[in-house]
């Protein structure tokens, strides 16, 4: 007479696949995409008036997981909707590939007259943060010879005040990618532990060798932020569920694999 323990192979493959679906995945999730193509009023892009962008986030294909309005403070200068530029651009965005004159690639911000707004003007948009982590921040810029030079990032939660992350070069005479990095945002701030978060975001744009005239200058598109999506609690509790399920579902056939039998 021969004893043998048979192995659980379907049941512990069963728990392990639930199991899975309870880590928290370390992939970056575009959160709010600006690429200036999804206008939520219509015909109007920018209102000079207001001296607002009415340029939403969330709206577009190549767009984010959350909705926000970008809006603008340039204090007596000029900006305008200019051609777009490629630079930074989602997988999904729907800027058009090849340059159509004047259009180029879509939509972008265009930014003149820098020399009388150095460290005034600003781009800000708000993003819920509650569940998020490893923050980053990027956008492309077409920056000409008297455009911007630098550009300092700011966060405000909940209205507590506005904590400096610092700032990144932007190189006049190119076509370039600007970027906050993961791991420089704010990261004993943003815990996506579930604490409510409401947290408005600030580009300040600065500079030397600025201009006065009108032409185009610093031309600015493609905003992206991303971050890492920490699970909410009912996704573990719901997890945790099923694998409760499923174990009580199967617990003679566990029984009696996990004991011994006559053969």
């Amino acid at each position: 007479m021969k004893l043998r323990k048979l192995s659980p192979i379907g049941a512990v493959a069963g728990a392990l696949l639930l199991t899975a679906a309870l880590v928290p995945r370390a992939n970056a999730t575009l959160i709010v995409y600006f690429n200036f193509e999804d206008p939520p009023t219509g015909a109007q892009i920018f209102d000079p008036a207001a001296d607002v962008i009415v340029a939403n986030g969330g709206d577009n294909n190549g767009g984010g997981t959350q909705f926000s309005t970008l809006s603008l403070t340039y204090g007596s200068g000029d900006f305008k909707n200019a051609g777009g530029i490629l630079t930074n651009r989602t997988s999904g965005d729907q800027d058009p590939a090849n340059t159509v004159p004047p259009g180029f690639h879509g939509h972008a911000l265009e930014l003149d007259n820098t020399k009388g707004n150095t460290g005034t003007n600003h781009l800000d948009f708000t993003v819920n943060t509650t569940f998020l982590t490893n923050l980053s921040l990027s956008f492309g810029i077409d920056n000409n010879g008297n455009g911007f030079t630098s550009v300092q990032l700011q966060y405000n939660i909940n209205g507590a005040g506005f904590t400096t992350v610092g700032s990144q070069p932007m190189t006049q005479g190119t076509t370039q990618t600007v970027t906050f990095a993961a791991g420089t945002i704010g990261t004993s701030d943003f815990l996506g532990n579930g604490t409510p978060q409401s947290t408005d975001f600030r580009l300040i744009f600065t500079g030397t060798n600025l201009s006065n005239g009108k032409d185009r200058q610093t031309v600015i598109d493609n905003i992206q932020l991303n971050a890492n999506v920490v699970p909410e609690p009912s996704t573990y509790i719901g997890g945790l569920l099923g694998i409760g399920v499923f174990c009580w579902s199967q617990r003679r056939r566990l029984i009696r694999s996990l004991g011994l039998r006559r053969v």
